[in-house]
């Protein structure tokens, strides 16, 4: 039978792959190209190197080793840079044995310079440590959540990054306290005193030895990791030339930030009381820690045991009239507490006991309760009604008196209250006599109250666990008004305690502890 050029052609295909002397490539054209090929008589395929940049192709080559060598040999400027005796090639560059017909070969220096083009002059890697510090959900200004980011950092050696996270805790801790904790030489406390319990990093970290690019974040001492890893930034932080009668409490004030903030920035001064000598020049950065150090101590405090306000009523005398039967006494008393602080920032307080020294004598006052009904009315005029009780003296609100954050600025944000650490369910007590204006809940302030006094006073107490009074109530200093908790906006369970004189949140806001002293 006599056959058509298409049979033969396709027979003597069959014959050519039965023989295994053909290649099937996944790519139909890549196939029928060597097909056809080898009926071209070409050479046999040879075996060539593909490079990669990022997925994208910068051509053939012959040898690996040759371009290797060759990167290596024209980056002295990168070895002068990190005294290093090594070069090699980019973290995403990608070099594939391949088997192929393709004769269109480049020279290394041509692949060198393709990949210079694309990537720069200081796109290369070298020896070095991979350090990842990941980020985590935590809770920040006053209760808002976010999640940190995964920080990327490398150093040549890793001993330039355990150094430099142990002079960033000690920043926070302080140096003493932080050796006597590493070296167990804590001394006991036999009346009063603090113990380091335990001490860490929040943040999961791994140290990875491998080839890290230079272009990349390269640390190459300690002193500038040390800043990036207290202020987030190599930048230059601000800074002020101390004046005569300066005082640590009123620079840190007048530039926004709390004491303790100015004390981590300038680690040789060890108390806000600390003596400054004019000229001296002091940091005034924001602190802005790159991972959070945990520390849980065991405090062992004297603690002023406050009178309670005691009322014996009488009923022939209006509110607002008092008298003061007898003054009374504060005691005095041990208090154990666990505290845990981060990044030297008091965040929880767990009270483990009180040993009573002194009882403290009540302070008894004859007081009217011959009252009316008032009606604290809605909006805005809730805060214009007339206060029906007279001012009486102010109480302590809560039974602690462990103040987690105060007054003032913090991170270069004001903070209008003091914050009072304590247990849940711990009673609130109304500061001073007053109406009750507000008794809500906002996604802020969790659960709270606003009481108006005498003289346009008004206190606010926020998070609270539940509110036992409603607008509209009249209250007397010492009356349980609510209990601690940690609804809102909230870092743990605390008193928000706020002081306002005019229109809450409007007016002007005092630091509350200034009404104590």
């Amino acid at each position: 039978m006599r056959m058509d050029k298409k049979t033969i052609l396709i027979t003597t295909l069959v014959g050519i792959l039965s023989a295994g002397i053909i290649y099937i490539s996944s790519n139909p054209s890549t196939t029928y190209a060597k097909i056809f090929g080898i009926f071209g008589r070409e050479q046999n395929p040879t075996q060539l190197y593909h490079v990669y940049l990022g997925g994208k192709s910068l051509g053939l080559i012959q040898s690996k080793e040759d371009l290797e060598r060759y990167i290596d040999k024209n980056q002295q400027k990168i070895k002068e840079k990190y005294h290093v005796e090594n070069v090699y090639s980019p973290i995403d560059l990608d070099i594939v044995q391949e088997i192929t017909y393709d004769k269109n070969i480049s020279t290394t220096e041509e692949i060198y310079n393709r990949m210079k083009e694309i990537k720069g002059e200081e796109s290369f890697t070298i020896d070095g440590y991979k350090i990842t510090i990941d980020g985590y959900e935590k809770t920040v200004n006053e209760g808002e959540s976010i999640v940190t980011e995964n920080q990327v950092l490398y150093v040549l050696d890793k001993d330039i990054f355990t150094n430099s996270v142990e002079k960033t805790i000690k920043s926070f801790i302080g140096e003493k306290d932080y050796d006597n904790f590493i070296n167990e030489t804590q001394e006991e406390i036999e009346t009063t005193g603090t113990i380091i319990e335990d001490m860490y990093i929040k943040n999961n970290i791994t140290i990875q030895k491998t080839r890290i690019p230079t272009d990349g974040n390269i640390f190459t001492n300690e002193e500038d990791l040390c800043k990036y890893l207290l202020f987030g930034t190599l930048e230059e932080q601000e800074t002020y030339t101390v004046q005569e009668g300066d005082t640590i409490t009123d620079i840190a004030y007048n530039h926004k930030l709390a004491p303790e903030e100015f004390l981590i920035a300038n680690t040789s001064y060890k108390t806000e009381k600390d003596l400054l000598y004019p000229g001296e020049t002091v940091t005034l950065g924001v602190i802005q820690p790159q991972f959070d150090t945990i520390e849980e101590t065991h405090v062992v405090s004297e603690r002023v045991k406050l009178r309670e306000t005691t009322y014996e009523d009488d009923d022939t005398q209006y509110t607002g009239y008092e008298k003061v039967k007898e003054e009374g006494s504060d005691g005095l008393s041990l208090v154990t507490e666990k505290v845990q602080l981060v990044n030297g920032e008091i965040v929880s307080t767990v009270n483990m006991g009180e040993v009573v020294i002194k009882e403290p004598v009540n302070k008894v006052i004859v007081r009217g309760t011959k009252k009316y009904y008032v009606s604290s009315g809605g909006g805005s005029g809730r805060y214009s009604v007339a206060v029906p009780v007279g001012m009486g003296s102010w109480v302590w609100p809560t039974s602690s008196q462990t103040i987690n954050s105060n007054f003032g600025f913090r991170w270069r944000k004001q903070h209008n209250a003091i914050d009072i650490g304590g247990y849940r369910g711990e009673p609130i007590k109304a500061a001073n006599n007053g109406i009750v204006v507000v008794s809500s809940r906002t996604q802020g302030n969790g659960n709270y109250i606003i009481i108006k006094h005498a003289n346009g006073y008004f206190t606010e107490y926020a998070h609270l666990t539940q509110r036992n009074v409603q607008e509209g109530d009249i209250v007397y200093a010492n009356d349980v008004i609510g209990t601690m908790g940690d609804t809102g906006n909230a870092t743990g369970v605390h008193l928000h305690f706020g002081v306002w004189i005019s229109t809450p949140y409007v007016g002007t806001a005092i630091n509350p502890l200034t009404l104590y002293r």
